[in-house]
């Protein structure tokens, strides 16, 4: 998120939170809320998203506590949708995904993967290192599925995605992850030692572009790499080296849960070349651990690694205790699937129920924009409209040296009508004299009009000879004369109108006002001489208050 916009208070918060997380200092939950707090005083939606997603991550970095990060991403997922922020949207579906893996609920956790890389597609500037990550957590999903093929793709194309960014360091951690999962792709496919070193390679070169090489190389999962490869490539003196630096790592506290499955894959690597005594230190050290992690998935996958091995060391007892407590957690997994579904449908529901509400509220400020711009008894545009639009015509005109013309339509005898036939005739005779007035403007572009008052209307033609307006002006005469509306006070007895044009090129000292009233001033003399008539002026000076031909 850029904070290059909030004062300075904000942004040291927003600073410290991300040094706290890299730390894994436990002050971030205390920031986090101050910075909450004032992101809800301020009711800044895209901050209220981002400290969120930063809550929700934390307590699942920090404490794997999968119910306040569900708690946090929901809350976060509403007030991100909101702001549209695509971005955090994106990462917190990542994370949804992320924790549905590690609770072995693969279907789920596709599902998450695919609606973050929707929302990534999204983002106005391509994050392809964020696309990377997600591929790269889609080929660790097929990876445990066995699915090797699948598996490399995935985690090739992450490869394509990052490789672009070599600056920041969070992306080449990515990148590293990504080459450690595809050299155990290689060893546990086909034993491919070339495309295993050659990942390696990449590793070391990557790492030293990092300020922080020798804590990345001491890494858990680096290190289970590099046994394993050492062991396929015949180097047992160094395999027992880094065997011996394994178990005496003291950091297991600070394994991130994506790694456990690592340290599981590495006992059971332990039990497979006849290291049952490492075997054994990783396991305890494993179990140590596992007591503050309650993820289902991470507990079975122990759980089969320590069922192997007390069934290789021939610990009846310990086996049948370890095989009724996976068989437990496998009960509890499935409560803990459905409870998983029904957050997703809960955070669907909320989704699509914050859809429509947006979609009412859309429609309800269109409206009342439309009743706020538009004459309610007509549907055409009001007075307030038009001045805007008469504003912009007349800085067209004047800027493009084009004539603009205003023309003033008024129902003769309209008041005799009125009081003939009452005014609910009266609304009636407007609506249909104004349908006649939106047909002519839908028939020819370049047209505009409103509802001015009363019984009159007003016409706006941009750049248009007097005969082309004049052969409008009296389509539209023709038009309304054709609806015979009776009219006992009117000559002829029928509905008619008078129109009074002006037309010109605007001049600097011209206003828009002086349009109308010039128009309005042709109107009162046709109204003067003959009603039903036209006049339009073409030519006009200003003399004091007044305009004449």
């Amino acid at each position: 998120m850029d904070f290059s916009g909030y004062d300075k208070k904000i942004q040291n918060l927003a600073s410290l939170v991300e040094r706290q997380y890299t730390l894994f200092d436990e002050e971030i939950f205390h920031n986090l809320g101050l910075l909450l707090g004032i992101a809800e005083s301020l009711e800044d939606e895209a901050l209220q998203g981002y400290v969120y997603y930063q809550l929700a991550d934390a307590y699942y970095s920090f404490h794997f506590d999968v119910e306040k990060m569900q708690k946090y991403l929901s809350l976060g997922i509403k007030v991100q949708q909101e702001s549209e922020d695509f971005s955090l949207l994106t990462r917190s579906y990542n994370l949804l995904g992320i924790t549905e893996f590690l609770r072995g609920n693969y279907a789920l956790a596709m599902d998450y993967y695919m609606s973050a890389m929707d929302y990534c597609k999204k983002i106005d500037i391509p994050d392809k290192g964020l696309k990377g990550i997600i591929n790269s957590n889609i080929a660790r999903l097929y990876f445990s599925l066995n699915d090797y093929d699948h598996g490399r793709y995935y985690a090739e194309e992450a490869l394509y995605e990052i490789s672009g960014n070599t600056v920041d360091s969070a992306y080449v951690s990515n990148m590293i992850n990504i080459y450690t999962f595809l050299g155990n792709i290689y060893l546990n496919k086909k034993q491919d030692v070339h495309s295993a070193r050659a990942c390696m390679e990449s590793i070391l070169e990557l790492a030293k572009k990092t300020s922080f090489e020798e804590e990345l190389m001491g890494g858990i999962d680096i290190l289970t790499f590099s046994i394993r490869l050492a062991h396929y490539e015949g180097k047992m003196e160094e395999r027992d080296c880094l065997i011996r630096q394994f178990a005496d790592r003291a950091v297991f506290s600070a394994i991130r849960s994506n790694m456990i499955e690592d340290v599981c894959d590495l006992a059971d690597f332990y039990m497979e070349i006849g290291k049952i005594e490492d075997c054994r230190k990783v396991l305890r050290l494993l179990e140590e651990m596992l007591q503050e992690i309650n993820l289902l998935e991470i507990q079975k996958r122990f759980l089969e690694s320590q069922i192997r091995f007390y069934s290789v060391t021939e610990d009846e007892e310990n086996r049948n205790a370890a095989a009724y407590r996976f068989y437990e957690l496998l009960k509890e997994q499935e409560r803990e699937k459905i409870s998983a579904v029904l957050f997703a449908l809960a955070i669907r529901k909320d989704l699509e129920d914050l859809k429509a509400q947006n979609a009412f509220m859309e429609e309800e400020n269109l409206r009342l924009a439309k009743k706020a711009e538009h004459d309610h008894l007509t549907g055409l545009p009001n007075r307030y409209h038009l001045s805007t639009f008469a504003d912009a015509a007349f800085e067209r005109a004047y800027n493009a040296k084009t004539p603009v013309a205003f023309e003033m339509v008024d129902l003769d005898f309209f008041k005799q009508y009125n009081d003939c036939y009452g005014h609910q005739k009266g609304d009636e005779c407007l609506k249909l004299v104004a349908e006649e007035i939106r047909k002519l403007c839908l028939k020819y572009p370049g047209i505009y009009a409103a509802r001015y008052g009363g019984d009159e209307f007003v016409l706006i033609y941009e750049n248009m000879t007097d005969e082309e307006i004049l052969t409008y002006a009296k389509e539209l005469a023709e038009n309304v004369i054709a609806l015979n509306l009776q009219h006992s006070g009117e000559e002829g007895g029928i509905v008619t109108i008078s129109q009074g044009i002006r037309n010109s090129v605007p001049l600097k000292k011209n206003r828009v006002w002086d349009y109308t009233f010039a128009a309005d001033t042709a109107l009162y003399r046709v109204k003067r001489k003959e009603r039903g008539g036209i006049l339009l002026i073409h030519k006009a000076k200003l003399e004091g208050e007044s305009m004449y031909v």
